[in-house]
């Protein structure tokens, strides 16, 4: 890990989307701001007004900056870190969640307190993280995901997130309990084949998946060149259901009814296109579905 007093200049591109989580009142970013002044930053701030513009900020703005700290939820860290892949410059990244879930920042024990997380830039270590791409076309930061609940994350209205944060993804998800239904898929990971009838699956490199479902911090770390995949067949009894959310809640995940595998690579065969989750995004996916992990991609102050 390296020291921000090694950059050569001070130059900070500052992307916040207005309209993440909970909104944050403007005494928050001012003073989040001034910290970044007092401490010698040249801050230029940029605000996102719709659904992919903070990648086309980047794009165009991003080759000017050495760091870039981007104030949202998930779905803001992607199109930056989205931006950053695709700039193709080693740029450090700093992150300030104003989401509602804020599964990545959880994972990289980054607080969601804003003055504290900007703190955290100030003083903090660059590490490595992997990224993950998505049939060759989408990147993500933490989570590629089918299935039971998927709907959720891109499906609940963001006055719904605002008002009642976390509560409100939990309302959404009681929603699709009776619509949840099994997909046949094939799965090639690990030298490995499994097939099944599932009702969720995901592609994670995350401690935490939808604020739900929690992994052991013994078996994730998230520069290894390795996801952690995730298989739920479809319970077919009571019991095999009672027995499987036990299992999850204890996060052991070793229910025969659930596969667990790490893999720098999967890929996936199904019968019908199954709509995606891509860091709680729509994706509407295909019959076939490459998903690779890019070790140590991206460079992110924690």
């Amino acid at each position: 890990m390296a020291n921000l007093a090694n950059l050569t200049n001070n130059k900070l591109l500052f992307i916040v989307n207005p309209i993440a989580g909970k909104l944050h009142g403007k005494y928050n970013l001012k003073q989040v701001l001034k910290l970044f002044q007092d401490h010698g930053y040249q801050t230029t701030v940029m605000k996102t007004k719709a659904k992919g513009h903070a990648t086309n900020l980047v794009l165009e703005y991003g080759n000017n900056f050495d760091i870039i700290v981007c104030s949202g939820g998930d779905g803001t860290l992607n199109e930056v870190i989205s931006g950053i892949m695709k700039l193709g410059k080693e740029i450090i990244l700093g992150y300030i969640p104003s989401g509602t879930t804020n599964d990545f920042a959880s994972s990289l024990n980054i607080s969601d307190r804003m003055e504290t997380a900007a703190m955290t830039i100030i003083n903090g270590q660059v590490r490595t993280v992997d990224i993950g791409l998505f049939d060759d076309k989408r990147y993500f930061s933490y989570i590629a995901s089918f299935g039971a609940f998927t709907g959720t994350s891109y499906s609940t209205p963001q006055s719904y997130k605002n008002i009642i944060g976390h509560l409100a993804y939990v309302l959404e998800g009681m929603k699709d309990i009776p619509n949840i239904r099994p997909y046949h898929v094939k799965v090639e990971a690990g030298g490995q084949v499994y097939e099944g009838d599932y009702i969720f699956g995901a592609v994670s490199n995350s401690l935490s998946i939808g604020g739900l479902l929690k992994l052991d911090t013994n078996r994730v770390d998230l520069n290894d060149g390795l996801f952690e995949i995730i298989l739920i067949q479809n319970p077919k009894t009571p019991i095999e259901l009672s027995r499987l959310l036990i299992s999850i809640s204890k996060r052991e995940y070793k229910d025969k009814l659930i596969q667990f595998i790490k893999a720098p690579e999967a890929k996936f065969y199904m019968e019908e296109r199954i709509p995606w989750s891509i860091d709680g995004e729509y994706e509407p996916g295909a019959n076939e579905v490459r998903i690779q992990n890019i070790p140590n991609a991206i460079h992110i102050i924690t």
